[in-house]
Formats: C-alpha cells, sequence, structure tokens
C-alpha cells in the first residue's frame, strides 16, 4: 500500500547540472496527507565558490553559506525527514539526481519513491502553455513570491501539491509515483 506521507522538497546547488553542483541550500516539508507537520530548511556551505551566475539566480552568496554545516552535517536530518515518506519535488529528477549524488559523496544511498509535481501537472492540467512552477501557481492562484530559494519553492510546491489533490483526487497522485533508485539507474 502507498503511503500517505509525503516528504515536499527542493534543492538549490552551484550548477545547473545536478550530477557535479552541490547542494548549498535544502529544505523539506513534511506532509501526512495533506495536513503540514513540520518545515525544515538548511543552507548548505559548498567546498567551493558560488558561480556568480548561480549567486544572481538564487541570491545565495558565499557570506551567506561560510557558516553553514557542510552537506556531511545535515544528511542524517534530511534522510531522517525523508524516510517512509514519497518524496515531492518540482522536476523531482533534478532534485533527486543532486541530492542522490550528495548522499553518495558521504557513502550513503537515497532511494525514496517520488511524485513530480511538474509531470503530474502536465497530466492533469494538458491545456497548460508552461509547466514550471511560477506559472503553474499563476494558473491555480498560489502565491509564490520568491523563486529560486529552496524554502519558498517547496512552500509553493506543497501548495500545488495539495491544491491538485484537492482538485484531481489522490488516485492520479499515486499513478505517477516512481521508485527513484529504478528511475536513477535508467538514466
Amino acid at each position: 500500500m502507498l503511503s500517505d506521507r509525503f516528504a515536499v522538497l527542493d534543492v538549490e546547488t552551484t550548477s545547473g547540472d545536478p550530477r557535479v553542483g552541490e547542494v548549498m541550500e535544502v529544505a523539506v516539508i513534511a506532509l501526512d496527507g495533506l495536513h503540514e507537520r513540520l518545515r525544515w530548511d538548511s543552507l548548505v556551505r559548498p567546498t567551493g565558490k558560488i558561480p556568480p551566475f548561480i549567486r544572481r539566480l538564487t541570491g545565495i552568496t558565499d557570506g551567506m553559506v561560510s557558516s553553514a554545516p557542510r552537506f556531511h552535517e545535515v544528511v542524517r536530518a534530511l534522510e531522517t525527514l525523508t524516510q517512509d515518506r514519497i518524496v515531492v519535488a518540482h522536476n523531482v529528477r533534478f532534485d533527486m539526481t543532486a541530492l542522490a549524488h550528495e548522499f553518495a559523496r558521504t557513502g550513503m544511498v537515497f532511494d525514496r519513491d517520488t511524485v513530480c509535481t511538474e509531470r503530474l501537472s502536465r497530466r492533469l492540467l494538458p491545456q497548460l502553455e508552461h509547466y514550471n512552477l511560477g506559472a503553474l501557481c499563476r494558473h491555480l492562484g498560489i502565491p509564490f513570491a520568491a523563486a529560486h530559494r529552496a524554502g519558498a519553492d517547496a512552500e509553493a510546491t506543497a501548495r500545488l501539491f495539495t491544491k491538485l489533490v484537492e482538485e484531481f483526487g489522490t488516485e492520479p497522485v499515486y499513478q505517477q509515483v516512481t521508485s527513484w533508485s529504478r528511475a536513477f539507474l535508467a538514466q
């Protein structure tokens, strides 16, 4: 039986390629059904400098992460917050790839069932032209102020996910659940 426990997450990385970029911010919103149980977020100090393009995109500076924990210091919290939950993310492939690589660098495996709100939205709202998080939030009347910050993106994704479940039910959601390990190994 599928869980009704979800972990909506978002990561910001030092590169547009999640295989090489390091996580520099992560946020998780744990949902029991459609009710928020808790939220957690953290800046993460990468090993190198944040590239200028990424600084402009996210607003995250080297100074902001200078005293933040390294990924290996937050990995256990992230593992615990997502354990026995279906991970929900907008463009889940990006977030899960980044996290799988970060977990691997610590000697751990990150294997969770996932739901992608972008893919789910494409299936449930086929008439739309754009499926980025901002466009979907505007279409559905969901407030969304700050793109490319993990906490704001995770909150907008949680609201989008909740709205889709309320409007279309759980069946389409459960049809979209993918085992990340199978999807990751197929890449």
